[in-house]
């Protein structure tokens, strides 16, 4: 006979024998769910988001909340920070008093300008005016899970 340890290695060994095959059968399934799988992580963020009726250097120099029927644009800024290349930033306006109703969706690939931006998105006013309500922009960068951030003005 031999010593236990050499026993248990044996054991050990004919078991991983008789079941290589279901071993191996695991080991691919795993690595092709693993390989499938997409992890977008980055380490952009967004700061200093305002909304006005004026840009000066590509920003908002206030944050209005309000804004009137008939003012010819508004528009969302905000600093983009840490970007590398290739990143994808998402802009979502919708007017939100009663029914949600998405008006633009926008998404901008930022690729090669820069690490940090001055970024914005506007919208023109509609051939009426403005609707009276509520509204929103949401602004989100992919890859990032603390996104989307949101911004509400309204107009009056």
């Amino acid at each position: 006979m031999g010593s236990p340890r050499v026993l248990s290695y044996r054991i050990i060994r004919l078991i991983i024998m008789k079941n290589s095959t279901k071993i191996i059968a695991l080991i691919l399934l795993l690595s092709i769910i693993l390989s499938s799988c997409e992890f977008e992580v980055t380490t952009a963020y967004l700061a200093d988001i305002k909304t006005c009726v004026n840009l000066s250097d590509e920003c908002c120099n206030k944050n209005d909340h309000v804004f009137n029927t008939d003012d010819p644009q508004i528009y969302v800024s905000c600093k983009l920070i840490n970007a590398p290349n290739n990143t994808f930033v998402n802009f979502v306006w919708k007017y939100v008093d009663g029914e949600t109703i998405i008006i633009d969706d926008v998404t901008l690939n930022y690729s090669d300008l820069g690490i940090n931006l001055d970024l914005n998105s506007r919208l023109s006013k509609p051939y009426n005016g403005w609707p009276i309500g509520k509204y929103e922009v949401e602004i989100s960068v992919e890859g990032n899970s603390n996104s989307p951030e949101i911004i509400c003005f309204e107009v009056r």
